[in-house]
Formats: structure tokens, sequence, C-alpha cells
């Protein structure tokens, strides 16, 4: 061992936190996180004013298509984001019960709440930051008053436009679907079971998220992120400690186990959403730059919540069910 050993042998890129290697911090769902948060500031830009689609001109069709938009920002970067997954294996490495080898690990997990919304913040201000080099070269008068849109229309362009992405969509979704069927059927490989239930139920999360987004404006906050959120957070929780006292039945791999898991990655993890948050926090601090305590106390707030309700719901269910 070198001089280095004492700090390094603790670093790791991710962990699930159940195993016996340290770094539980950086969780599993960190890079999901960060991607989806870069995406949704890379379509979002610093105004409503730009164009969606900064790899596009202005008058390209499909900057008008608001169903291509809402299908990206709400189905796409909110699913690959997951706060329900997040949450939960901060709760379950605070609880320590599914690790006894490491313990309680209270002091990762705090930092992994840390570390998860700065990485997310961070991500999203980059996707920002990038979209606004693209606009400067493909779309300048956003930058520019001199450089008016007025008189500018929009290209002309077949019906086709609007049909083909839902199919091309489709038609990736479906044969995504068959090739983990197919890799559970031939190799059966439980893995590629709990993949391919999971894509059929993420549309019931994601639909549900939809429809609560409806609340946001009506109170203060963002009531209807923060319910996703909560419901998406306990859902997870309460599966994950089912799926451990599952774990105990070596027949029940097969089916049980994998349908579970697959029901909180698809349903809690679609509900669930990181970067919707982080860009409503981002706007929080925008709109009071000087004093930012709303955005501090939804982000925070959010985070105590659905830890001390998701250890509500995880630590008696591990600890008494049997």
């Amino acid at each position: 061992d070198d001089w280095l050993w004492p700090v390094s042998h603790k670093i790791c890129v991710t962990t699930s936190g159940t195993t016996e290697q340290y770094g539980g911090a950086l969780f599993l769902d960190l890079p999901a996180n960060m991607i989806g948060s870069f995406v949704m500031g890379f379509m979002t830009g610093h105004s409503a004013d730009w164009p969606v689609l900064p790899c596009l001109r202005h008058d390209h069709p499909l900057q008008s298509d608001s169903g291509l938009h809402v299908g990206i920002r709400t189905a796409l970067c909110g699913s690959l984001t997951t706060f329900s997954s997040w949450n939960s294996q901060m709760v379950l490495m605070m609880d320590g019960t599914a690790n006894p080898y490491l313990g309680s690990q209270i002091l990762a997990a705090i930092l992994g709440y840390v570390l998860g919304l700065q990485a997310a913040v961070a991500s999203f201000r980059a996707g920002r930051t990038v979209a606004a080099w693209i606009h400067l070269r493909r779309n300048p008068h956003v930058f520019d008053s001199d450089l008016s849109k007025k008189g500018i229309h929009q290209r002309w362009y077949h019906d086709h436009l609007y049909w083909i992405t839902p199919v091309l969509v489709f038609i990736l979704f479906g044969t995504l679907i068959a090739l983990y069927i197919m890799g559970d059927v031939y190799w059966g490989i439980a893995y590629y079971r709990q993949l391919w239930i999971a894509c059929i139920v993420a549309p019931i999360g994601t639909i549900v998220r939809w429809k609560l987004s409806a609340l946001n404006g009506k109170y203060p906050f963002p009531a209807g992120t923060f319910l996703a959120n909560f419901i998406g957070s306990i859902l997870s929780a309460a599966l994950n400690a089912w799926s451990i006292i599952e774990s105990s039945d070596k027949g029940a791999e097969r089916w049980e186990i994998p349908t579970i898991k697959a029901v909180s990655l698809g349903i809690a993890g679609s509900l669930s959403t990181v970067s919707t948050f982080v860009k409503e926090c981002t706007e929080m601090v925008e709109k009071n730059p000087h004093f930012d305590k709303k955005s501090f106390l939804y982000s925070h707030g959010s985070m105590l919540i659905c830890c001390f309700f998701g250890l509500m719901v995880y630590s008696p269910i591990v600890r008494y069910a049997n």
C-alpha cells in the first residue's frame, strides 16, 4: 500500500451503497441525473423567447413542434433523471440494514444529497451555456436587437413532419423492448426482464407527473413537481424495502424481485424528476439573485421531507417485516 491508500481506497466512480465498496455519496443515478439536467438546460436556454432547439435555425419547422418539445423535456429528461432512486439510495445508506459491512452511512448520504443537487444544477447551467454558444452562431438575432425576426416567415414543410417524429420514437421504443425481451427469453437474465417491464410501465409515471405539473403556478412553490417527487420517493422506498425482504426467498429471484425493481425503476423513477426540479430551483435564484431564500427552502426542504418520510416507510419494513 502506498501513502495514498488510506484515502484512495474509499474513492470510486459510483456505487449502490449496498456493497463493501465505499463511495455511496457518488450514487448510481448521478450520471443519468447530470445528463438529463444538461439536456433540460440545453432545451431551456436563458430566455423563453429563444428557439427551443439550439441546433436548428429559428425558422425550422421543428421549432414550432410543441409536442416534440414537451416530449423531450417532460418524457425524456424527466424519465432519464430520477429523484426517487436518488432519495432511496440515500435512505438505504442512512438505515444501514441492507449493508451490515458498512452499517449506517449518514455522512455519506448527506454528502450524496449535496453532491446530487449541486451536480445537477451545474449540469443544467452548463446545458444553457452550450445552448447560448450554439444560438450565437445559428440564431444571432437572440443576442443582437438590430437583427430582428420581423419579415422572416417560417419555411414551408411537408405534412409528414407532423407524424414522422412520433412514428420514429414508437419504432425505437418497440425495438428496445423487443431486444430486452429477447435477452430475457434467450439468455434468461433477470436484469433484462426488469428492463422490459420497466419500459412498459414507465409511461404511467410520466403521464401522472405531466398531469401533476398543472399544479405548478397555483401555489407559491412548484407544488406539482414536489408532489411528483414526494410520491415517487415514498413508492420507491417501499418497493426497495419489499425487494430486500423478497431477496431472502430464492424462488422470488425469477419474477417477483425483477418485477418489484421494474415498477420502482419504471413508475417511481419516471414519476419523479431531477431535471425539472433543478430548472425550477435555478429560475427561483435568478428571479431573486440577492436573496434566494425561496429556492433554498424549496430544494433543501424537498430533499429533507422526502428523506424523512422515506426512512419512515423503508426502515420499519426492512427491520420488522420478518
